[in-house]
């Protein structure tokens, strides 16, 4: 009689046995690419924020509204803007570097068939600076050559955003226009900054004084 014999293998549990799981989902490849699928989400969403904050505190100037009155055979031009700095800029005025800012008015004749023609114009110059020595911020019209000190940078920066009785124009320049449009803006000098400045100051928001057109009324004379 012949005898024969038949291997047994036991039944072994992998965990029980110390084996950890054999399937991506419990580590491997798999994990990894997750984890780091993860941490670029994260990257993302913190230069998303960041982005956010730079455009939060980026400097602006904004022309809320003009209006032009004659007197006496003058054109007058009140303007009311909105502007704010950033910390960078005021941080340059602080260490001595003023910041000079043009308000520009222009009337044009529109034309049908052609650009339109320039009648009047004029510029307002002003310079703001810190002063170290007596804690102040000075505004200076310098064409009319008439300096006022502020205590606060809001104090200076309320005096240059509400300007009254611009005299613009003579009527004169003005007669025989059937129909005239008004514009104003006001831009940030740059070549006035140092040279170091004057590169962010075209491409970085931070900087960006100049602000677009406000198209006002010319009244009839």
């Amino acid at each position: 009689m012949m005898g024969f014999s038949m291997l047994c293998w036991k039944n072994i549990n992998p965990r029980s046995a110390g084996l950890g799981c054999a399937r991506p989902a419990c580590g491997g490849a798999g994990g990894a690419s997750r984890h780091g699928f993860l941490r670029w989400v994260a990257y993302l969403l913190l230069l998303l924020l960041l982005a956010a904050a730079q455009s939060a505190q980026a400097s602006s100037a904004v022309v809320t509204d003009a209006h032009a009155e004659i007197r006496e055979d003058v054109l007058y031009l009140d303007v009311d803007l909105k502007i704010a700095f950033d910390p960078e800029m005021i941080a340059a005025m602080r260490n001595a570097i003023p910041l000079n800012l043009t308000l520009q008015a222009v009337i044009d004749e529109p034309r049908d068939w052609w650009l339109a023609r320039t009648v009047a114009s004029d510029d307002r110059h002003y310079r703001l600076e810190y002063h170290a020595l007596s804690q102040t911020w000075l505004v200076t019209d310098v064409l009319e050559h008439e300096a006022r000190s502020y205590s606060t940078l809001d104090g200076a920066l309320r005096s240059l955003q509400r300007v009254r009785a611009w005299p613009v124009c003579s009527v004169k320049s003005l007669a025989g226009q059937a129909h005239l449009v008004g514009r104003v803006r006001m831009v940030l000098e740059v070549n006035k900054l140092p040279l170091p400045l004057r590169f962010p100051a075209l491409f970085d928001s931070r900087w960006a004084l100049n602000s677009e057109w406000f198209l006002w009324s010319v009244p009839q004379s």
